[in-house]
């Protein structure tokens, strides 16, 4: 079946040669700009939303993006791509779709390109040795947004199955729930002799664009003024458990790591992990004349010499 090509560099507006710092500055640029919550109005923002995801779980993963540079080469928007015979095909594995709320399903470009078992949106399955007359299990990744797996949520998805059938399901999450986690929905596997198999959900975390994840710890920039680097400051920042008032020392520098105690992700054990304030100091685009009198009267009248 012939599918719609995307560009997935003409998504993020990053050149082929972008490095992988641009790519994720792009992303998150533009994350922030379409997301749903800040555009609540928009209906179109949860679809550009998804498509930014799409782009960045491919270009910021160093084999995929390999993948989709080598393969890509002959493609341009607007071109039609129709993969060969049995590409990407698992023997009686059936492919998984996501969507959410009832939106679009991620372009099938993606899902037939990577095809099952390469992650995002993939599903597998296992059989049990022997005769067994018990169908077997599927096993797919279902992807949510860390504030889901914080806070819980409903999520739509689809399973495509071998034969070509779908089912459409709809799926609690568990608030303080984790990557990994595991969410089973008995007797909607495979087909067996006497008794199904079960659907094993593993939840994977979407990309973000404000916070880096590392295992359950959090990381994102804070960006501060440069008199608020120099005198010390107290700045709100948002966190998954609500808002707070960031304390900035005096004379801080640029890339200084702030720890939150436990204001990461859950684990298992419903312990969490850390969140990592990371000092970004910001200059100022453009000055008023005002601005710039007074910043040409800070440099006159300091002392300081970043070389020394």
């Amino acid at each position: 079946m012939a599918v719609q090509f995307q560009d997935y560099y003409e998504t993020l507006g990053v050149p082929r040669t972008a490095t992988e710092d641009e790519i994720k500055k792009a992303f998150r640029k533009l994350a922030r700009k379409h997301h749903p919550d800040v555009n609540p109005d928009d209906k179109t923002a949860e679809e550009k939303f998804k498509k930014l995801n799409e782009a960045y779980e491919v270009l910021s993963d160093a084999e995929k993006r390999k993948k989709y540079d080598r393969f890509g080469e002959n493609w341009k928007t607007g071109q039609q791509f129709t993969p060969p015979p049995g590409y990407g095909a698992q023997p009686g594995g059936g492919g998984y779709t996501y969507s959410t709320g009832g939106g679009e399903d991620f372009s099938e470009f993606f899902q037939q390109f990577f095809g099952p078992g390469m992650g995002f949106g993939s599903s597998t399955q296992r059989r049990r040795p022997g005769f067994n007359t018990r169908g077997a299990d599927i096993e797919a990744e279902l992807p949510v947004s860390i504030e889901e797996a914080f806070h819980g949520s409903s999520k739509q998805f689809t399973i495509r199955r071998g034969d070509g059938t779908t089912k459409t399901y709809k799926v609690k999450i568990p608030e303080r729930s984790w990557a990994g986690k595991q969410i089973k929905l008995a007797g909607q596997g495979e087909t067996g002799t006497t008794t199904p198999g079960d659907l094993l959900l593993s939840l994977v975390y979407h990309s973000h664009p404000y916070y880096d994840i590392e295992n359950f710890d959090l990381y994102r920039e804070i960006d501060i003024a440069p008199w608020e680097a120099v005198l010390g400051a107290k700045v709100p920042m948002e966190t998954l458990d609500g808002n707070v008032r960031l304390t900035i020392p005096v004379a801080a520098q640029n890339g200084l790591k702030l720890r939150l105690a436990k204001r990461g992700l859950y684990r298992s054990d419903g312990s969490r992990g850390d969140l990592y304030a990371i000092v970004d100091i910001r200059v100022p685009e453009e000055v008023s004349d005002k601005e710039r009198l007074l910043w040409e009267k800070l440099r006159d009248g300091s002392e300081f010499n970043p070389r020394d």
